[in-house]
């Protein structure tokens, strides 16, 4: 197995040309997306604004049912940047393909992620809604006593641990799968698990490069924000071309005859 994978600077040269001639496409892509997903989020904003322990758990389920239909959006997406990292035009209707196409793995490989997503992040909503709960009774009841002080600091505590906790595993899982809707478009004969497990495979000894690369973009994201997010238009279709070309990269030195 050769493991002289290309480096981040490499893939991102490869990704800037692959993308000339198509931003006008991928563009539209992302903006097609976007609206297709905003009125749902804006539906379970409204649907969860009371401030009730039940909202908490109702928005979970909301957000694990949101992020199962934004899944056939990410496989879209997928399929579009491969075309692109393998020099060929996409089409904008190539945003709906897995709408068509293994539908069914999509919804398997989603309700995973989406599972892992919600329920690690479930610990510190729960936390949230008893800190909220605290310091709207410090501020209506007056004065503050010792015990509401460590109440409030023991919460605040637990919900920083709490966060930072979720959003390791949530990391760490999306590390582990994250090459299973290029798998998926890539082997049409695997089975949903079968990718699950392929993935986690393939990432084995890459999860560090794949996570340098993803922080790597944080100065251009902080450039697109500043920009009026202006600046995602250009910058999401580049970050899923890299991101295209990593799994391109990684499959093909995986399937390499040891030198």
């Amino acid at each position: 197995m050769n493991n002289n994978y290309l480096s981040s600077s490499s893939l991102k040269a490869q990704a800037r040309g692959q993308l000339l001639g198509k931003y006008r496409i991928v563009i539209f892509v992302f903006l097609l997306h976007a609206i297709c997903i905003v009125p749902f989020t804006m539906a379970i904003t409204a649907l969860t604004e009371s401030g009730s322990l039940g909202a908490v758990f109702f928005n979970s389920i909301l957000t694990f049912l949101f992020q199962l239909f934004t899944g056939f959006f990410i496989a879209g997406e997928a399929y579009v940047y491969l075309k692109v990292a393998c020099n060929q035009t996409p089409l904008v209707n190539d945003l709906f393909h897995c709408f068509k196409e293994n539908s069914q793995k999509v919804i398997h490989i989603q309700a995973v992620l989406a599972a892992i997503s919600v329920l690690s992040a479930l610990p510190a909503s729960i936390v949230s809604y008893f800190m909220s709960k605290s310091f709207l009774g410090i501020l209506l009841g007056g004065a503050v006593s010792g015990s509401d002080t460590a109440t409030g600091a023991s919460l605040v505590l637990a919900w920083v641990v709490l966060f930072l906790s979720g959003t390791v595993i949530e990391t760490f899982a999306n590390l582990f799968f994250s090459q299973a809707y290029y798998l998926m478009l890539d082997f049409p004969e695997y089975t949903a698990p079968q990718l699950l497990k392929t993935s986690i495979q393939l990432m084995k000894g890459s999860k560090g490069r794949l996570f340098y690369i993803w922080i790597s973009f944080i100065p251009l994201l902080m450039l697109a924000g500043l920009s009026f997010g202006i600046g995602f238009l250009w910058l999401f279709p580049y970050t899923q071309a890299v991101a295209a070309n990593f799994y391109l990269d990684l499959i093909k030195k995986r399937q390499e005859p040891s030198v």
